[in-house]
């Protein structure tokens, strides 16, 4: 059930409930959970075990994913292809854990997620955003193809516990 892509050195993959202790430490770290919009800090084992069971029911071919990033038979991150309304544009976004910072594997899985976006579901246009102080994710999704729309949104982030400055981003499939 649901998809498995596989990358130079990842496989993304619905998520199990084996993936739960994991997701939890990682993506329940301040210093990633504050640059998603819906992660919380902390973010407990069993919260993550529903994330997953939810995720696991909830998913169709051609709706949203959600997968969880392996590399070397270990969670290391997580990303997905989604939209917040029935009619709006399909938006990517992701997460890796701390220790695998600045190795490609963000770029790596994004460029995972777009072809999943644009061959899978079919979108012709894909948005993203990152919180202003965190440009290390706008220059992955720049190295994607995406670019600054001019536009930014005040989004709750969970872990923050506040709002945040989202600066929006765009690709627009090649004609």
């Amino acid at each position: 059930m649901g998809p498995r892509i596989e990358t130079a050195r990842c496989l993304l993959r619905l998520p199990e409930l084996d993936d739960a202790p994991a997701i939890s430490r990682y993506c329940g770290e301040y210093d990633v959970a504050k640059n998603t919009a819906r992660i919380p800090h902390p973010y407990p084992s069993l919260g993550a075990e529903m994330w997953v069971l939810i995720t696991r029911a909830a998913w169709t071919p051609q709706g949203n994913q959600s997968l969880t990033v392996e590399h070397e038979g270990a969670v290391i991150g997580g990303g997905g292809v989604f939209r917040r309304t029935p009619n709006a544009d399909w938006e990517i976004g992701y997460w890796i854990g701390r220790p695998w910072w600045g190795q490609g594997f963000a770029t790596e899985i994004g460029q995972a997620l777009v072809e999943l976006g644009t061959q899978t579901l079919g979108a012709s246009r894909l948005i993203a955003g990152h919180y202003d102080d965190n440009p290390a994710s706008g220059r992955v999704l720049e190295k994607l193809g995406f670019g600054y729309t001019g536009k930014a949104e005040h989004l709750f982030a969970m872990a923050r516990m506040a709002r945040a400055t989202s600066l929006n981003m765009v690709r627009e499939a090649a004609v």
